[in-house]
Parts: structure tokens; sequence; C-alpha cells
């Protein structure tokens, strides 16, 4: 008898560990949502002042907000009740400069302010990107949209905060 309490104990240990093994949910940072929406503002409009004056662009006059989601599997199972603040902005290159070549002086900025890097996309022929970490878990990426038949090529910064609560 002691031998198969002792055997359901551990196949339910290994359920448990197997179960929580897969989740995935992200955890909520401190601070609120208004703060991350500020944050993740600031974020691009300093990535968007560092490069060249010759780039426009028009400052973004909405923050949206999309649900952290609770995971398991990669399912998604229920709503954290924590929210992402994300910001697009479009900056538009000037005739003559290839968006590419800024895409590097970005990815110098992002180094020199100490995020972590990815740049597993930046080599790409129509869409490079470079992707980061801020050193406060936030997420901010670049892509060059550099098609030879586009009229102008741009660059689009995009932001998204940690999981955050409150407003």
């Amino acid at each position: 008898m002691r031998f198969v309490a002792f055997a359901a104990a551990i196949a339910g240990v290994l359920l448990m560990a197997v179960l929580t093994g897969g989740c995935s949910t992200p955890r909520t940072a401190s601070g609120t949502l208004d703060e991350g929406k500020q944050r993740v503002t600031q974020l691009i409009l300093d990535t968007a002042h560092s490069l060249p004056p010759t780039v426009t662009f028009r400052p973004p006059s909405f923050v949206g907000t999309q649900p952290c989601n609770k995971t398991f599997a990669s399912y998604v199972v229920g709503k954290t009740g924590a929210r992402r603040a994300e910001v697009p902005l479009l900056v538009y290159t000037p005739d003559g400069v290839k968006a590419q070549d800024l895409l590097r002086d970005i990815e110098r900025g992002w180094t020199d302010a100490g995020y972590r890097l990815d740049l597993s996309r930046s080599k790409e022929d129509r869409f490079p990107q470079v992707r980061a970490i801020t050193p406060d878990g936030d997420n901010v990426v670049a892509t060059a949209f550099a098609t030879a038949d586009a009229v102008k090529s741009q660059i689009d910064l995009y932001a998204v905060s940690q999981c955050l609560r409150g407003s």
C-alpha cells in the first residue's frame, strides 16, 4: 500500500512539473500602464531623433495596448489582467538615403544605450530588422522597408512595454 501511495505522489509531482513547464505566461512588471505608455513613446521618439535631421516623421498621437495572456503549451488559456503599451512610428528617409544604412545608426545608438540586441534579421534583403530589449525590459524594433520599387524608403519603429497593471 505504501508503494502505491509513493508511486502516486511521484506521478503527481511529475505531472505538475510537466504542466507548469509548458507555461509561458509573461510576468507583470512594476509600474503602471500609463508609465509604460510614456516610456515606449519616449523610446521611439529618442530613436527617431537620433537619426539625421533630414528624416521626417509625425510624432505618435495614440498609444495602444494589448492584453497579456496566460498561456499553456502555446495556447491562450486566459488573461492576466495586465496589458502592454505599444506604439508605432513611421520614419521616412530622404531621397538617396537607404533605410538599411539608418538601421546601422539605430543599432549603434541602442548598443550605446545598453540595450540587448537581436540582429538575426538585420541582413535580410527586403525587410531588414533590428530588435532590442532595453535595460528596463521593454522591446523596441526597427524594420527597414527597402523594396526596390518603393517610392520612398522608410523605417518602422515599434516599441512594446512589459506587462503592466493599472492606469
